[in-house]
């Protein structure tokens, strides 16, 4: 199945679910949340790893989990990587990838509440994604399955 992700890669798709898709085959799955402050009033959102899988595993219940993707300008090397970033086919996706220097990918993160992601900037080895309409995602490049929404798109907070 690495393969099979690569080849998908290499065509512009990705899995369309809140996801750590790995170059190797690998996936795992988040878990995305948001809580109501009683007090404030505003949300907060939350991601963390539910499992690992495989691409077989999934396509075994559903073929059809491609999602079109395109990557914006702005790409930027970083440590022998390169990383990308842009949006998926609706306008509430958007997702941040590290491939090698000649475009095979390293993983990809796909998000279902970002909105596309614009921009992306490492610091202090974290990666922060910047979505479109505000959404700021910090993801720690030590474990990549450690990311923290910093802050939401303004239309959930409404």
């Amino acid at each position: 199945m690495q393969n099979k992700i690569q080849e998908k890669w290499k065509k512009g798709f990705l899995p369309g679910m809140d996801c750590i898709t790995h170059g190797n085959g690998r996936i795992t799955i988040g878990n995305t949340y948001v809580v109501l402050d009683s007090e404030t009033k505003k949300t907060k959102r939350h991601w963390f790893p539910l499992c690992d899988t495989t691409l077989e595993d999934i396509v075994k219940y559903d073929a059809d989990i491609w999602t079109e993707i395109d990557i914006f300008h702005g790409a930027f090397e970083f440590e022998k990587q390169k990383f990308v970033f842009g949006d998926g086919a609706m306008g509430n996706e958007g997702f941040i990838a590290s491939t090698t220097l000649n475009g095979d990918l390293n993983w990809a993160i796909f998000f279902t509440f970002s909105n596309p992601i614009n921009k992306a900037e490492v610091t202090d080895n974290h990666l922060i994604c910047y979505g479109d309409t505000g959404a700021i995602i910090n993801i720690n490049l030590n474990n990549i399955t450690e990311i923290k929404v910093i802050q939401q798109n303004s239309w959930e907070n409404q």
